[in-house]
């Protein structure tokens, strides 16, 4: 391995046993400074850019192209004015409520928006045929005759026995106290009653 390629524990291990054997170090040496490529020149900018060829902010769309706002001679106000244009004609942007203090029902399902109780979309594919449960996709009307053949002489599948219900313990019913015997009447919390 050559002195160059060695790691900091190599280089330091090689000089440790060096040094317990009774040799010298060998002197520092500096690597030799490596060549300095030639740099490209700097390309050329684009001198025809006219700020006249922009088109007025108030015309501005959002299908409008803000390209040629970004441009490097356009100067900073009104690049700032032509970007603040696009984002407040994003309705994505422009409605965006962040997430606020109380700002929404987290007791209400879609309360939310983004979270939900239900899988939705995709989600709801990939669990659906990570759990085998997907439907096979609808036959045409040309294999129809074909399936039906098909079924008529294979044996019909064994039925898949239900899962066991679940019994749910009834409670038992409230035994009254006896009328002879006296009623605590102590207070055991504070005056707030639930709603």
């Amino acid at each position: 391995m050559s002195e160059e390629n060695e790691g900091f524990l190599a280089r330091w291990s090689r000089r440790k046993r060096a040094v317990v054997e009774g040799l010298a170090p060998e002197e520092l040496t500096l690597p030799a400074p490596r060549e300095a490529k030639p740099e490209a020149p700097p390309a050329e900018p684009d001198d025809d850019f006219d700020l006249n060829s922009l088109p007025p902010i108030d015309s501005l769309t959002i299908e409008s192209d803000f390209k040629a706002f970004l441009h490097r001679k356009v100067p900073l106000e009104l690049r700032s004015a032509a970007l603040r244009r696009a984002w407040s004609l994003d309705p994505a942007i422009r409605d965006f409520i962040g997430p606020a203090d109380y700002a929404w029902d987290f007791n209400a399902p879609d309360g939310v928006p983004g979270f939900a109780l239900e899988l939705g979309g995709d989600a709801m594919k990939l669990l659906s045929h990570a759990l085998g449960l997907d439907a096979p996709a609808p036959k045409s009307a040309a294999e129809a005759p074909d399936e039906a053949a098909a079924t008529a002489e294979a044996p019909a599948p064994e039925a898949l026995p239900e899962p066991p219900s679940l019994a749910i313990a009834e409670a038992a019913p409230e035994v009254e106290a006896p009328s002879d015997a006296p009623l605590d009447r102590r207070r055991r919390h504070g005056g707030a009653l639930p709603v």
